[in-house]
C-alpha cells in the first residue's frame, strides 16, 4: 500500500544502499567508455560538514550523474583532509575540555593516537554525511591525504619537482603562534588595529662620523637650516626586536643620508656594530625615512635582509622570549623577558639614556592568530 506522504528518512536510505550495491558509483571497467572523473575537494576531519559542503558535492554530484547517464566511465574520487594544523587545534581543546593532559605532558606519541581518534570519529561522521546527501562517489577508493599511498606520491612529486629545480629548500620566516607554540598560515591569521605608538630612537654613529640633517625648509620643500648630527634616528612599533637589529636601511635617492651608505651605527644596549645600507623599502617621507632591520623577527625585514647581505638574529625563544643564543651581547636582565616586558624596560632604558627622542601615538595593524587570540610573532 502506497503511503499518503513521501518520507525521505526511510526512502533515501533504501535508495541509497540499493544505488550502492548495484555498482553503478565505480567506472566502467571496459575501456570502451570515455572517461571522466572529479576528485573531491577533501573535508577536513576538524569535525563535521557544513552547508557549503552540502553545496560543493551537490554541485559535483550533479555533474557526475550527468555524464553517467551519458554513457561515461564516471569516477568520483572520495576522501579527507588530515588538516594538520586545524586538526591538531580541535584535539588540543577537547583535551583541555575533559581535563586530560595536554600534547606536551602526555608526548607525542600519546597525542599522536589521540589525534587519530579524532580523526576516525570525524571521518566516519563525513563519511556518513556524504553519503547521506546521496553523493554517487566510488566509495571503493575512498582516501585519506595521510594513507601510506599518497605519501608515496607527494614525496614522488616533491623529489621530482626538486630535480627539475622548480621547487627549493631555504630559510623562511613563518607566522608563530607563542601560545599554541605552531606555526599558521597566512589564513589563520588576522589583522586588527591596536592603539600603539612610534618610538623614534637615536641610533649613534660609529667612529665619530658626523653629518648635516636639515631641520627647515623653504615653501618648494628645500633645505634651508642644518644641524650637525653624530646618530640617526629611526621609529619603530616594536622596540623589543631592536635587540635583533642587523641594519639601518635609507632609501638610495634620499640625499639627507647619501653620504652615511656603508658606515655603522652603534646599536644601543647590545653595542653591535650594525651597516647602514641603501634598499628602496625605506620610504623617505615616512617618520625619518631611515628604517632599524631585524631580518629574523619582521617579513619585509627579512627580504632587506636578504637583498643587502644582512645576517639574521634570533632574539626569541618558541614562547616570545628575549634569548641570548645568537646574540650573546644582549644584557643578563633582558634575557628571559616575555617580548612585551621586554618592550617596556627597552624603552625605560631609552629614556633614561638619552636615546629616546620621541614618543608619536598613532593606531596601526596587528597580526594575531585567530584561533588563539594571541599576537602572531614572525
Amino acid at each position: 500500500m502506497l503511503e499518503k506522504t513521501f518520507d525521505p528518512k526511510a526512502a533515501e536510505p533504501r535508495l541509497y544502499a540499493q544505488w550502492e550495491d548495484s555498482g553503478q558509483f565505480q567506472p566502467k571497467t571496459d575501456g570502451a567508455a570515455e572517461a571522466y572523473s572529479i576528485v573531491i575537494p577533501p573535508p577536513n576531519v576538524t569535525g563535521s560538514l557544513h552547508i557549503g559542503h552540502a553545496l560543493n558535492n551537490t554541485l559535483q554530484d550533479i555533474l557526475a550523474r550527468y555524464h553517467r547517464m551519458k554513457g561515461k566511465s564516471v569516477l568520483w574520487l572520495p576522501g579527507t583532509d588530515h588538516a594538520g594544523i586545524a586538526t591538531q587545534m580541535v584535539v588540543e581543546r577537547k583535551l583541555a575540555a575533559d581535563g586530560l593532559p595536554g600534547r606536551r605532558e602526555m608526548g607525542r606519541e600519546a597525542f599522536v593516537e589521540k589525534i587519530w581518534e579524532w580523526k576516525a570519529q570525524s571521518g566516519g561522521t563525513i563519511i556518513q554525511q556524504l553519503r547521506r546527501l546521496g553523493a554517487s562517489c566510488d566509495w571503493s577508493r575512498e582516501r585519506f591525504t595521510l594513507d601510506e599511498g599518497l605519501n608515496e606520491a607527494v614525496r614522488k612529486v616533491f623529489v621530482q619537482l626538486y630535480s627539475e629545480g622548480l621547487i627549493y629548500r631555504a630559510k623562511r620566516l613563518v607566522n608563530w603562534d607563542p601560545h599554541f607554540q605552531t606555526a599558521i598560515s597566512d589564513l589563520e591569521v588576522e589583522q586588527k588595529e591596536v592603539d600603539g605608538a612610534y618610538w623614534h630612537f637615536a641610533y649613534p654613529l660609529a667612529d665619530g662620523v658626523t653629518y648635516q640633517h636639515p631641520v627647515a625648509f623653504d615653501e618648494e620643500g628645500k633645505p634651508t637650516e642644518f644641524e650637525t648630527r653624530d646618530y640617526v634616528v629611526v621609529a619603530t612599533t616594536r622596540p623589543e626586536t631592536m635587540l635583533g637589529d642587523t641594519g639601518v636601511a635609507v632609501h638610495p635617492k634620499d640625499e639627507r643620508y647619501a653620504g652615511l651608505v656603508g658606515k655603522d651605527v652603534i646599536l644601543p644596549i647590545t653595542n653591535r656594530r650594525v651597516s647602514i645600507v641603501a634598499d628602496e623599502y625605506a620610504d623617505p617621507t615616512k617618520g625619518s625615512g631611515a628604517v632599524k632591520i631585524t631580518p629574523a623577527h619582521d617579513f619585509n625585514d627579512f627580504q632587506v635582509g636578504k637583498r643587502a647581505g644582512l645576517p639574521s638574529l634570533n632574539i626569541m625563544d618558541s614562547l616570545a622570549r628575549i634569548i641570548a643564543d645568537e646574540v650573546p651581547e644582549i644584557p643578563a636582565e633582558f634575557v628571559g623577558m616575555d617580548r612585551f616586558v621586554a618592550r617596556k624596560a627597552i624603552i625605560a632604558n631609552a629614556e633614561e639614556n638619552g636615546w629616546l627622542k620621541e614618543i608619536e601615538k598613532t593606531k596601526h595593524m596587528v597580526p594575531h592568530g585567530d584561533r588563539s587570540g594571541a599576537v602572531i610573532e614572525p
